[in-house]
């Protein structure tokens, strides 16, 4: 199966703009996911309110991210069918990570913190003509999407054990 090949030399303005966006989201839920303690008093509803409505707000913004690095730029038809798949799972795996930090295990942040600068590599990877030269894009899918499937299994796995 033949991969297109990055012929847009411009640079991708439209994913530096979504990524500027989703930056704020990233550090609110980085911090909301380490300050939340389960039994969390009075405003307990709201932190999870506001944890649900920034952590979906961020992974729709990665998720367009993505799409719109794989209609301007080049991946594997492959892995656009790993991205469908995987990126509402590793939505899911966020908020599974963030409930286990919530129930005093603040190292299962590591997962929603690294998930979204892999898929943000991945989307500026697909619209990069250098980066495509120097890391073909059956590699890179690979790397990429392994990584996410991992990082989304296995908090999953960790919270169905503790």
């Amino acid at each position: 199966m033949a991969t297109p090949s990055v012929t847009a030399t411009s640079r991708p303005y439209g994913l530096f703009a979504l990524i500027a966006l989703a930056c704020p989201l990233y550090v609110i839920m980085i911090v909301n996911a380490l300050t939340t303690r389960a039994g969390g008093g009075e405003d307990a509803f709201g932190n999870a309110f506001e944890a649900l409505f920034v952590t979906t707000g961020l992974w729709i913004l990665l998720a367009i991210m993505v799409i719109v690095a794989a209609v301007t730029g080049a991946m594997p038809r492959w892995a656009a069918v790993a991205a469908v798949v995987l990126i509402p799972l590793s939505g899911a795996a966020a908020f599974v990570a963030i409930d286990m930090c919530s129930r005093n295990m603040p190292a299962a942040v590591a997962f929603p913190a690294l998930l979204p600068p892999i898929l943000v590599g991945y989307a500026y990877w697909t619209r990069s003509k250098p980066l495509h030269d120097r890391l073909p894009p059956q590699q890179a899918s690979l790397l990429a999407w392994g990584a996410v499937l991992a990082l989304s299994l296995l908090p999953m796995m960790l919270a169905s054990v503790y």
